[in-house]
């Protein structure tokens, strides 16, 4: 493949994000609605390979059927002319939450809340539907720009999701045999190898990494694999305040019940934890929640040129991630801007992930995660403003209608009134009798 190739008659090859051993992602543009597309490409030769097929396909029929701006979008898939499987997904500017906490270290508390609670939203919508990540970590959350510099956070790479129920899918494995997920985001219950795996699984990963963007370190950590997953699974976390005192203990409350290994006493579902999360957010002083710098609402220093699905992203280089990862590095561009194609990482025994590349100046992003994160922002601005209207309008009529009683009240009080004066003047107008005349013995009047 190379720049201006076309597959199935409408993607236009733009450039390339990212390659590696299992295939590439490019930017494209649809020739027929000249939109840009991030579009990953499996090699043909694996098309034969069974379980890269499953995760490569899995990854789109799962983004498929979850609708929410928290979640990135998937909008086709095919194969190419040469028999490489391919999915169509949105092209994101920003920069993916291993690269934030790299370069910026802890996240203020507001910020990280508002951010987790959204991505729980999002989560919720593959939990009702019995999908699973399985893999979650700042690698696989987005921090996606907005023209309008909100950062809207975009869960990536279903691919070693699981449906609930389903054990198949529990056996995929690397081809170096490592069993897919990253160890350091691992619930106790993955660590342990249990085979029914549910949302509280997730809910343990976010824990983990509310608690590294807070604290700026893990909740666990060990000299080796064998050494983490023992202490995944025995060894209780420092308490979150223990380490960052300056976290609102309703915050660092939520965290460290997120992180409890008994998942029956965890937060037991993604809708509990966004309401928990938004209510330790509502409890931080105004000036706290109001002063985010970089939240959802702006991100204020530039992207980094590199997101890297595994976690180990560095500044200039494109996706240089670890063996078995999607990407390979690359030499970045020093052009300014930045355009991320999302790559997931469902396609190839490989935790895959987000591919950044250099924007030239002369290109524009018409993005469908502008179009539709921004219209969803903006329905929701218009749908606080309409319910603001209703009760002003409801406001309005109760004033109108206690003054119309009011005024009829009055008139009513002014027509007794009018009655009562005519009904008084007209008696007083009425003629007098003529005294009785009153004789006792030829005397009138005379006084008994």
């Amino acid at each position: 493949m190379k720049p201006g190739d076309l597959i199935s008659g409408k993607y236009r090859l733009l450039r390339p994000l990212g390659s590696g051993g299992m295939g590439s992602v490019w930017a494209v543009r649809n020739e027929l609605t000249h939109r840009d597309f991030a579009i990953k490409v499996l090699l043909p030769e694996l098309s034969k390979n069974r379980e890269a097929l499953q995760r490569f396909f899995q990854e789109a029929r799962v983004c498929g059927q979850i609708r929410h701006p928290a979640v990135v979008d998937v909008f086709d898939m095919g194969q190419a002319e040469d028999g490489a499987p391919y999915i169509v997904m949105e092209l994101l500017e920003g920069e993916g939450l291993d690269t934030r906490l790299k370069t910026a270290g802890a996240v203020p508390p507001a910020e990280a809340a508002e951010w987790m609670a959204f991505v729980a939203r999002g989560l919720e919508e593959a939990h009702v539907r019995g999908v699973v990540h399985r893999d979650l970590k700042p690698g696989n959350i987005f921090l996606a720009r907005q023209p309008t510099g909100e950062i809207v956070p975009k869960i990536l790479d279903f691919g070693v999701s699981k449906a609930s129920g389903a054990k198949e899918a529990d056996h995929i494995r690397t081809m170096s045999g490592a069993v897919l997920g990253s160890p350091a985001y691992m619930s106790p219950e993955q660590a342990r190898g249990e085979e029914e795996i549910d949302g509280r699984s997730d809910i343990w990963s976010l824990g983990v990494m509310l608690y590294e963007a807070l604290t700026a370190q893990h909740p666990f950590v060990a000299a080796n694999y064998n050494a983490l997953m023992v202490a995944i699974m025995t060894q209780p976390h420092a308490p979150l305040r223990s380490v960052a005192p300056e976290v609102p203990p309703e915050l660092a409350a939520v965290v460290d019940r997120m992180l409890t290994k008994d998942r029956a006493q965890r937060i037991g579902q993604a809708r509990e934890l966004a309401e928990r999360l938004e209510a330790a957010l509502a409890a931080m002083p105004a000036d706290v929640r109001h002063g985010m710098g970089g939240s959802r609402r702006s991100m204020g220093s530039s992207p980094s040129l590199s997101v890297g699905a595994s976690g180990a992203s560095r500044s200039g280089r494109l996706g240089m991630i670890t063996e078995g990862s999607w990407s390979k590095g690359r030499g970045a561009r020093s052009r300014p801007g930045v355009v991320v194609g999302v790559a997931l990482g469902a396609a190839v025994l490989a935790a895959g992930g987000v591919l950044a590349a250099t924007q030239w100046r002369s290109e524009t992003v018409p993005m469908a995660a502008r179009s539709s994160s921004a219209v969803v922002a903006s329905l929701a601005r218009v749908e606080r403003r309409l319910a603001e209207l209703k009760e002003e309008a409801a406001a309005a009529e109760q004033a109108r209608l206690k003054a119309e009683e009011q005024a009829r009240l009055a008139a009513e009080e002014q027509a007794r009134a009018e009655r009562a004066a005519q009904a008084a003047k007209a008696l007083n107008a009425r003629p007098s009798a003529t005294p009785r005349r009153s004789v006792h013995g030829g005397v009138e009047n005379p006084g008994f």
